[in-house]
């Protein structure tokens, strides 16, 4: 199996380290969040999904994916002008597929929304007075009119998406979305400052800590069938892919643990292990869709 070959967009300003695209048999965009970046801050001790994919084929990526990125910023030129001008700009080729990493930023930027007299259509969390019955389980914290909310977000952000794939010479090629596994809200930051992310979002509704990952199951289902939804329907999302990684086991961190626990490095990130029980049947979908397609 061939490792897929990683290079950042810088590299092909350069003829001494861009690599010979035309030779790999896969040739991907990559654009996402920090389950694409991760390991680039400590590759003895993170990793990403794109570091563990394997291939039957040769494959390459150019990487454009930056931690704390979400799907409004990818879309956006100002923000993510490498992507926008790989996919569509100066620099535009034909790319066999178009790897993506998103919604996990998207949906801590919406959990982390509060404050007095903010609406629930606003809001993923309900306040302690506005708790459904103990009946509805996890669901009792949750703002369905906040999630409705974020659903539109989401889904006029991925039509942006798709309309710049289609603006250049690979319009129409298939764009590959993966989902989440299910993190344990608990005090485990990255380093630098940088989390925990969900934990403070918990504490701050009151949510009693017992239920802690169940909220968590709860949002990242969810976001998985946003994403399923999204690819199931062909009509406005052509030729789009999701691969659902929360069907595939991994171990849950110890609750209340603040460093690395299960197959967790952090809070919300996989360590080398995690990724490779996702990565691995994720590019072997993803090669079967290209395979299939190319007849």
């Amino acid at each position: 199996m061939n490792p897929l070959q990683i290079f950042a967009p810088s590299s092909l300003n350069d003829p001494t380290l861009a690599p010979n695209l035309g030779g790999y048999g896969m040739r991907f965009l990559a654009e996402g969040d920090s389950w694409f970046t991760v390991g680039a801050l400590n590759p003895l001790k993170n990793a990403n999904l794109l570091f563990e994919m394997r291939f039957e084929q040769t494959a390459v990526a150019i990487n454009c994916a930056t931690p704390g990125d979400t799907l409004r910023r990818m879309a956006a030129l100002r923000s993510d002008p490498e992507f926008v001008d790989l996919l569509a700009g100066r620099r535009r080729r034909a790319w066999d597929g178009i790897l993506m990493s998103c919604g996990g930023n998207d949906l801590i930027d919406a959990l982390g929304v509060r404050g007095a007299g903010v609406p629930l259509a606003l809001r993923l969390l309900r306040e302690a007075a506005e708790w459904g019955p103990v009946a509805e389980g996890a669901a009792r914290y949750l703002s369905d009119a906040g999630w409705q909310t974020f659903c539109t977000y989401f889904e006029a952000n991925l039509d942006a998406i798709v309309a710049l794939r289609d603006r250049g010479p690979s319009k129409g090629a298939p764009i590959f979305l993966h989902g989440y596994a299910v993190p344990m809200p608990r005090p485990a930051p990255a380093g630098m400052g940088l989390g925990p992310w969900l934990l403070p979002a918990v504490q701050a509704y009151g949510i009693p800590v017992d239920d802690y990952e169940a909220v968590a199951e709860l949002l990242i289902g969810r976001l998985a069938k946003l994403l399923s939804d999204c690819a199931a329907d062909a009509a406005r999302f052509p030729n789009l892919h999701f691969f659902d990684t929360t069907l595939i086991p991994v171990e849950p961190a110890a609750p209340g643990s603040s460093g690395e626990s299960g197959d967790w490095i952090n809070e919300i990130h996989l360590n080398r292990s995690g990724c490779r029980k996702l990565a691995v049947p994720w590019a072997k979908a993803i090669e079967a869709v290209i395979v299939g397609q190319r007849g």
